[in-house]
């Protein structure tokens, strides 16, 4: 099991992720959603190509900071946000605005997640990226050591055939 948790010193949020099954084409993952005791925690179980798998973890750990990324497996379920934490942005009545790097406050960093589940696909409507999302900011080293554990995860069941 994997698990990404908010960057921020009382964490509530966080996404786990726990690989169930692995054969020569596909990978078979539980995903949980966890919001502290403020709301219910949301999972689903999804299956999609092992290529896609390794892929969707290796486009994770190449994230542009300052650009808007959408990244996703072919096969629906999933759908990973990464919205620049100090990208450009439109504001209404306002124009673009970026803050300026002198007035940031990270010394690291920071990337902000939205992990989408595929609610159209899980009731059988097809694939449309929308459903309950969890939103997160995490650290370069976080996602890692996330991807780390889910690639060890995935060595493991290719061993034990």
């Amino acid at each position: 099991m994997a698990i990404l948790k908010d960057d921020s010193r009382h964490p509530s949020c966080e996404v786990e992720l726990n690989i169930l099954m692995v054969n020569e084409e596909s990978v078979k993952f539980r995903i949980e959603f966890r919001f502290g005791p403020a709301f219910p925690a949301i999972n689903t179980e999804i299956y999609c190509l092992k290529r896609d798998f390794l892929q969707l973890l290796e486009d994770i750990t190449q994230l542009e900071p300052a650009y808007l990324s959408m990244l996703e497996p072919h096969d629906p379920g999933l759908c990973i946000y990464h919205i620049p934490h100090y990208g450009e942005y439109f504001f209404p009545g306002y124009g673009i605005f970026q803050i300026p790097k002198e007035e940031r406050e990270e010394a690291e960093q920071r990337y902000k997640l939205v992990f989408v589940l595929d609610a159209y696909e899980k009731n059988h409507h097809g694939a449309r990226e929308c459903g309950p999302a969890l939103c997160i900011i995490v650290t370069m080293e976080q996602i890692r050591v996330f991807i780390t554990t889910l690639r060890e995860q995935v060595k493991k069941f290719k061993s034990k055939r």
